[in-house]
């Protein structure tokens, strides 16, 4: 766990995260405004649903070996939109 002060001119205060979460973050911060929203949308989306989420250990521990591998590919946004349409979603 990570204990960061932030502060803007008016208060302020101590967020509680984890170095993966700070890390996501700061990359969200580097992103153009229209993708930070895109980001805090899929985040808040994610906050809404997650007791409807439901991974399997099998299914979480693929995730898990996957993030782990220094040399996995990632995608772009428009590929993997591509890729979903594909899919029928």
């Amino acid at each position: 766990m990570l204990f960061l002060v932030l502060q803007n001119t008016k208060f302020a205060y101590i967020a509680v995260m984890t170095k993966l979460l700070r890390d996501a973050i700061r990359q969200i911060e580097q992103l153009p405004e229209s993708e930070q929203d895109a980001a805090a949308t899929a985040l808040l989306d994610y906050l809404a649903h997650r007791r409807d989420l439901r991974v399997s250990d099998r299914d979480l521990a693929e995730i898990r070996r996957r993030r782990a591998d220094p040399n996995r590919k990632l995608v772009s946004h428009d590929e993997a939109r591509a890729r979903v349409k594909r899919l029928g979603a």
